[in-house]
């Protein structure tokens, strides 16, 4: 019964925010049906329910098509989607929704988790599909891939395989840190806080409660209480453990995410133009890449005082780290058994000397099977919540912000929410799979220990690197299928301009 109270007072709130002729309800949206059990009271909430609802109907050209939506986490995926409603709005006679509320679980958003990857073309085109430009000024552009020996010592093979895709294109790969990004889309939100939208960290779902026309949430705030919302729908942009697909059960989403048997050291330098000096291999335009106990990459991303150095190296496990966060500061005893399958010669071991205690994690990688059910009533899920990858081909944050533009792409085409999240489904569950599928075989070239697996490894990078039929594959893949044409925004950027 409180959630009935809940949802006649928001319905009346929304209501009487969007047209003054519905003023009579005033006084019972502000007043607290919360505490009654009052029968008339209780009467006049259902009467205005019902009222409510034909209002609704009535007005329906002049208001929004939802009036809430609650994106639940705020990582890149939630903050990307939350922007991409808040976009349409601007850009439509009609706004899909009145209301975005980012809620993210942790205090604050912390800048080591992930710290940098790898942004893609994809990404770059569907955040400036609704406006978002300015990663240009704190991401680094790749223009060179490397591949070294397993010494460490010879560049085996190199291409300018990224500045040929940038021009060819107008959108290239770039080192970004992923703190730069998730404060440039909180920026962008709150240039749309004036509406009622905003991001509420220390709030831990804790409920869900679905209605035939609202969802009920419930969140405990890190100590400091619960607090509830009701919304029309729910986005859940909460990761590889989805507390909003376990709380609703979709597609069975109690069974963990499934162990791939490797774990990775991943290392920070802050000072890169001075602790790399004498490595001119690894400058700030390249990508290496290169055999090692699993995979070795390293990259530069940031730009100006902000840019660091990565390098990560992945390798075959039994077990993952034993603590069970999802970013974790590395243990050196671990670490010494990982460099140990490097020859003396190769240079993550001075990059690990380099490397503070607070700049090295280390964690194990999982992955799920792909979600066959992605929503279930007015709740919808995006990103790692039901297509987790493994890292190998660097699109977990690029796909989850496809995701995001073409869910609110959907809700804005389709009239129902329904049809919309049929849509988002049919056209992303395919294009995410093989990118998961394409993530595992790279795991499996990487971590075989058979001879012509890793020959294969090798031929998969010259492929690359000759512009030869593997490299045109990823361009399809990545761009040509990307939901935003790199054309279109192309054409709408110069017109802003």
């Amino acid at each position: 019964m409180k959630a009935l109270f809940i949802y006649a007072r928001e319905e009346t709130r929304n209501i009487i925010k969007s047209k003054a002729v519905y003023s009579k309800y005033q006084d019972s949206a502000t007043r607290d049906y919360s505490q009654t059990s009052n029968p008339r009271q209780i009467q006049d909430t259902i009467d205005i329910i019902n009222n409510n609802m034909k209002i609704k109907e009535a007005a329906r050209h002049a208001t929004a098509k939802y009036s809430s939506v609650a994106v639940i986490g705020g990582g890149i995926g939630g903050l990307s989607v939350a922007n991409a409603l808040l976009y349409k709005n601007n850009n439509k006679h009609r706004n899909i929704v009145d209301r975005v509320t980012v809620y993210e679980q942790a205090d604050k958003f912390i800048p080591t988790a992930g710290a940098g990857f790898g942004f893609s073309p994809n990404g770059q085109m569907c955040l400036s599909s609704i406006g978002i430009h300015d990663y240009h000024n704190f991401c680094q552009p790749f223009d060179t891939m490397k591949r070294i020996t397993a010494d460490g010592t010879t560049v085996q093979q190199q291409a300018s395989v990224f500045e040929t895709i940038r021009n060819k294109y107008g959108f290239g790969f770039s080192g970004c840190l992923r703190a730069d990004l998730v404060n440039l889309l909180v920026e962008n939100l709150h240039q749309h806080e004036q509406g009622g939208n905003e991001l509420v960290y220390s709030s831990r779902l804790t409920g869900i409660t679905p209605h035939l026309d609202k969802v009920e949430l419930q969140f405990h705030n890190n100590g400091r209480g619960t607090t509830e919302d009701v919304v029309d729908l729910v986005i859940g942009a909460d990761g590889i453990n989805s507390t909003v697909a376990k709380l609703l059960n979709i597609d069975d989403a109690h069974q963990p995410p499934i162990y791939s048997g490797a774990n990775i050291f991943y290392g920070k330098i802050p000072n890169p133009d001075i602790d790399l000096s004498n490595h001119p291999v690894f400058d700030k335009s390249s990508v290496v890449n290169g055999p090692g106990s699993g995979e070795f990459i390293a990259f530069h991303a940031g730009r100006g005082n902000k840019r660091i150095f990565i390098w990560a190296s992945t390798y075959a496990a039994s077990h993952p780290p034993s603590d069970e966060e999802e970013w974790r500061q590395g243990n050196r005893n671990d670490l010494s058994s990982v460099l140990s399958k490097y020859p003396p010669s190769h240079p993550i071991h001075e990059f690990a000397s380099l490397t503070g205690k607070d700049d090295l994690l280390h964690f194990g990688l999982y992955y799920r099977h792909h979600r066959k059910e992605w929503s279930r009533g007015r709740v919808v899920l995006l990103g790692d919540s039901c297509h987790a990858t493994l890292p190998y081909v660097g699109q977990g944050a690029n796909q989850a912000i496809e995701d995001s533009i073409y869910l609110a792409d959907c809700l804005d085409k389709h009239d129902s929410y329904e049809d919309a999240y049929q849509d988002y489904y049919e056209r992303r569950f395919p294009r995410t799979k093989r990118v998961v599928q394409l993530a595992g075989v790279m795991h499996k070239l990487y971590h075989s220990e058979s001879w012509l697996m890793h020959k294969a490894l090798d031929l998969f990078f010259d492929s690359v690197m000759r512009g030869g039929v593997v490299l045109k594959q990823l361009e399809r893949e990545i761009i040509n299928e990307c939901p935003v044409s790199y054309e279109q925004v192309l054409s709408e950027m110069a017109e802003r301009k």
